[in-house]
């Protein structure tokens, strides 16, 4: 009978999305690391999701994005995992609300005047206007989101001008580009990157804190493209080469060439590679 109880406490102390995640990576034999090469998340944002300390994570987007991506690593199902995320987030938004304090009809000097009571609906107001508008800035798209920025970007792509032809490996500048020349990219700031199949599908993605620095492999330079939704946070370098801004800041670019003479003709004023696609985001 003792037992039965002890079994039965041990589920019900199973409660959050994160303990669920962490027993299935456990189960698998998987440690953090393994499940961070696999995702390409650092390993603070997964022990984050693990212990639902959601509030560690730069927004609510990250945070169901991270989650599926976890969820797939250890073969559960990713929908369910971004449903109980959701879920737990709205709660934990309510939870956090502040206790309202009952005054007692009895004494009119604690109770607040009419005008006090609409001055503080219209400073919630503004409050809560002004984070939504943070967070639309701030926060990286997620797949239906992207999808729509994609269908503005192809609609509002002017014709790209005709270009020179390009000399494989060659820049007016520098000569000779060594083909295997590493490509580093480098957080400014806090940043979200992509890399796009030939279909336009966001395959792989992650983020760099500021000043982290992640060199793009040799197999995603012919098969992938790079975007990202803040140009102005990103570094990119071929061969310790900067070759400056990717885009307006706070406007997504994609379809952007890793091949490194592509790169560097960008860097050379962009006559030679092509326009990448971009639209504001909304």
């Amino acid at each position: 009978m003792a037992e039965e109880e002890v079994a039965t406490q041990g589920e019900l102390a199973i409660t959050r999305t994160g303990d669920r995640l962490r027993l299935a990576r456990e189960a698998a034999g998987l440690s953090l690391a393994d499940v961070a090469t696999r995702t390409r998340i650092t390993q603070r944002h997964l022990q984050a999701i693990e212990k639902s300390e959601f509030s560690e994570l730069p927004g609510r987007t990250y945070v169901t994005g991270f989650a599926r991506a976890y969820a797939r690593a250890v073969d559960l199902p990713e929908t369910e995992i971004a449903a109980d995320i959701r879920r737990e987030l709205d709660e934990d938004q309510y939870g956090a609300r502040p206790i309202y304090e009952a005054y007692e009809p009895t004494d009119p000097a604690r109770l607040p005047t009419a005008r006090l009571a609409w001055t503080l609906v219209i400073v919630a107001a503004v409050l809560v206007s002004a984070y939504g508008v943070w967070r639309f800035l701030s926060v990286e798209p997620d797949e239906a989101l992207v999808a729509a920025q994609n269908r503005d970007a192809d609609a509002s792509e002017a014709p790209a001008a005709a270009t020179a032809p390009v000399v494989a490996g060659k820049t007016a500048a520098d000569g000779a580009v060594p083909a295997d020349a590493p490509i580093v990219l480098t957080g400014i700031s806090e940043v979200w990157i992509g890399f796009d199949d030939a279909n336009g599908k966001t395959e792989n993605w992650r983020t760099l804190d500021p000043g982290e620095t992640y060199q793009v492999p040799s197999a995603y330079i012919e098969q992938f493209t790079l975007r990202t939704s803040r140009p102005q946070a990103l570094k990119v370098t071929v061969g310790g080469r900067d070759i400056g801004s990717l885009g307006a800041a706070d406007t997504l670019v994609k379809s952007i060439s890793l091949k490194p003479a592509d790169l560097l003709a960008r860097a050379e004023g962009g006559a030679t590679a092509p326009a990448p696609k971009a639209s504001p985001r909304r």
